[in-house]
């Protein structure tokens, strides 16, 4: 709450106000129609690199502050230029739909022993006041051996939060060692190929 974005009147395009260190953002939600801005793009790259779930303020010319959430970033996919964002604005008093990322801790028991840890799930969707959101959702998956996964429904009970992705969705596995085929072995395969349906007339003579 500590944090504050400054909005503009969007002038220009896009691409214009991007050459300049703005973004383009949209702000929506609590009864309120859809408003277009801009904001600095180094103040929201700061914000998403420390808490990107975090509550901020806007202050929206002529209309004052609100408190709102960052719901959607948009980046160039090599660059990583900010392209698009958009404020979902809040009312501290209600609840809201958003999601919380996971912060895996601890080193899983089948990895350790050659095992290969696969991540399907990187966000949880949950329902929660504004104030009980944090920035990661932290889960130990030190205990995870060869064969075992982990699902939403093994997730531990965080008081505050109604979680609304499904219990059976896959979070984390740990799969068996990949096996790699010895080269020496496929060369003595090729060497000897199988003859299949030979006579005994076209068997060597012992």
């Amino acid at each position: 709450m500590n944090t504050t974005v400054r909005l503009t009147e969007r002038s220009g395009s896009a691409n214009a106000q991007r050459s300049k260190g703005f973004v383009p953002v949209v702000v929506y939600g609590a009864g309120s129609d859809t408003q277009s801005f801009t904001a600095e793009a180094k103040t929201v790259n700061e914000i998403l690199n420390k808490n990107p779930r975090a509550i901020l303020k806007v202050e929206l010319p002529g209309a004052g502050s609100k408190n709102v959430v960052i719901q959607e970033v948009q980046r160039q996919p090599l660059s990583r230029q900010l392209l698009h964002i958009d404020f979902q604005q809040i009312d501290m008093k209600a609840e809201l739909d958003t999601k919380v990322a996971f912060h895996f801790t601890g080193d899983p028991v089948g990895v350790k022993s050659g095992g290969v840890q696969q991540v399907e799930l990187y966000e949880l969707d949950i329902r929660t006041l504004p104030d009980n959101l944090e920035a990661t959702f932290e889960v130990d998956i030190s205990g995870l051996d060869i064969g075992d996964q982990l699902l939403v429904s093994d997730l531990p009970k965080h008081e505050g939060w109604e979680i609304l992705t499904p219990e059976d969705t896959l979070i984390v596995r740990i799969s068996p060692p990949v096996t790699v085929a010895d080269p020496a072995d496929e060369d003595t395969a090729a060497a000897e190929p199988e003859v299949v349906g030979a006579t005994e007339e076209d068997k060597p003579a012992e």
